[in-house]
């Protein structure tokens, strides 16, 4: 199996994992909607916006099968695209693997990661838009580069790993002073993919490894309004990533867990 196999496979799978979950899920999803519909959208609810936020991680933890290290508090940024059209709307967000974070753990030695992440999720509203139901996709690519020697033959060596898999979100939103309180819930409860470990010594074969994996990610924001176009956005998220080898009994391969205080900018574009 060639590595653009390996990556195809992921892919194919988060789509078709659970097809009765996804059955159960998308009836939901419906019924929403259909209820939605008894609010017709008009043409002046309809807009674009464009985000930014600022995502400092606090008392992050990665850990993996024989390792633990505590993240540093990094600014992660994440753009967010928000397309709406009455009761219906299209959330896209995620960040560009453009930068590595640097680490170093007594067992593992000095490491390069880099993460990048993308989430779309399809979302109703109930005609007071109070309560929303959503499902969605989202996809992880993680690469650990471990800069001293280790692996087979103290090598040097490289994780990467690819996660895809199908989310399923609840809303609530209320109005709050001037602004609006809105909380969040995302699950993904079976996400595929393959972890590949590449080593330095060409005569090493690469290890493939299929992964199975699971995501709770859920937040609570505030919106305050700034000018006719602009919102300002504060809140907290918290994020609980496990994945485990699909072989090897089931033994962690990636956790990731934190806190994130979040704070950025929304825009409305076009009219």
């Amino acid at each position: 199996m060639t590595q653009d196999d390996v990556r195809r496979d992921c892919l194919v799978a988060g789509f078709s994992v659970g097809g009765r979950a996804r059955t159960v899920g998308a009836l939901a999803l419906f019924g929403a909607a259909s209820a939605a519909l008894g609010a017709p959208a008009r043409a002046d609810d309809a807009s674009t916006d464009i985000a930014l936020t600022l995502n400092p991680i606090i008392g992050g933890i990665h850990e993996s099968y024989d390792d633990r290290v505590h993240v540093p508090p990094i600014p992660i940024p994440l753009a967010e695209v928000r397309e709406r059209y009455g009761p219906f709307e299209l959330d896209l967000d995620g960040l560009p693997g453009i930068a590595s974070v640097r680490s170093y753990d007594a067992l593992q030695g000095h490491t390069s990661t880099v993460l990048s992440l993308f989430e779309g999720v399809a979302r109703v509203w109930d005609p007071l838009h109070r309560f929303s139901a959503g499902v969605g996709q989202t996809l992880y690519n993680q690469s650990t580069h471990y800069l001293d020697l280790l692996g087979i033959g103290g090598t040097r060596e490289t994780q990467f790993s690819r996660v895809t898999g199908i989310t399923y979100q609840a809303g609530y939103g209320v109005p709050y002073r001037r602004g609006r309180l809105e909380a969040v819930l995302n699950y993904a409860p079976a996400m595929l993919g393959t972890q590949n470990t590449i080593y330095a010594v060409a005569h090493d074969p690469p290890g493939i490894d299929p992964e199975r994996a699971q995501e709770i990610d859920t937040a609570v924001r505030y919106t305050y309004p700034v000018g006719r176009r602009g919102e300002l956005i504060f809140g907290l998220r918290y994020i609980n990533y496990t994945a485990v080898y699909a072989e090897r009994g089931g033994g962690l391969s990636d956790r990731n867990v934190g806190l994130l205080p979040v704070i950025g900018y929304r825009t409305r574009i076009g009219r």
